[in-house]
């Protein structure tokens, strides 16, 4: 098949002699056809849409790892030591909160640009804050240390968390 066997719409699309003849020959009945499907809906506005496939892959790895980690947990919860000396303490502690900051410092600057995968990195600044709220919390010690993590993850990291959550659905709403 030629460029020239495309239908009118795709046609207008390809300047005249633009695609050398064995390139052209070489696409084949189901691009073309493809083609016009979009063309005809109306879909080829340059904008990447996902696939839909709730039965795909995807949903098929999630739900694998749903089923490992669930037993899992529970393995965790018989088998682990309450007390636990870490080595790189400051190194975690240090490591979560510069990503936590990486992550909002980019969401913030893709927020300004305008761009749609803020909603990506607003995902993970929540993400990173509710880690940081769990972890601040149940590892503290008893006493002023615990009511100052507690306090920091009620008024700060919790709401930020929601607030990077809400941005994130507001950045992924069509626009209008």
């Amino acid at each position: 098949m030629t460029t020239t066997a495309l239908s009118r719409p795709a046609r207008s699309l390809l300047k005249a002699g633009t695609l050398p003849d064995p390139l052209g020959d070489a696409i084949d009945d189901r691009v073309a056809e493809a083609l016009d499907d979009y063309l005809a809906e109306g879909r080829l506005d340059g904008r990447i849409r996902p696939r839909r496939s709730p039965g795909g892959v995807a949903a098929l790895v999630a739900a694998g790892v749903a089923a490992v980690l669930l037993p899992w947990c529970l393995i965790l919860a018989a088998t682990l030591p309450s007390t636990y000396q870490a080595e790189n303490w400051k190194l975690t502690w240090i490591g979560l909160d510069c990503g936590t900051a990486l992550a909002a410092g980019l969401t913030a600057y893709l927020l300004r640009k305008q761009d749609v995968r803020a909603a990506l990195t607003a995902v993970a600044t929540g993400t990173l804050l509710l880690a940081d709220a769990w972890f601040d919390v149940s590892t503290s010690a008893a006493g002023v240390d615990h009511a100052l993590s507690l306090g920091e993850a009620v008024l700060l990291e919790v709401p930020l968390a929601i607030c990077a959550f809400v941005v994130a659905c507001r950045a992924l709403r069509p626009r209008t």
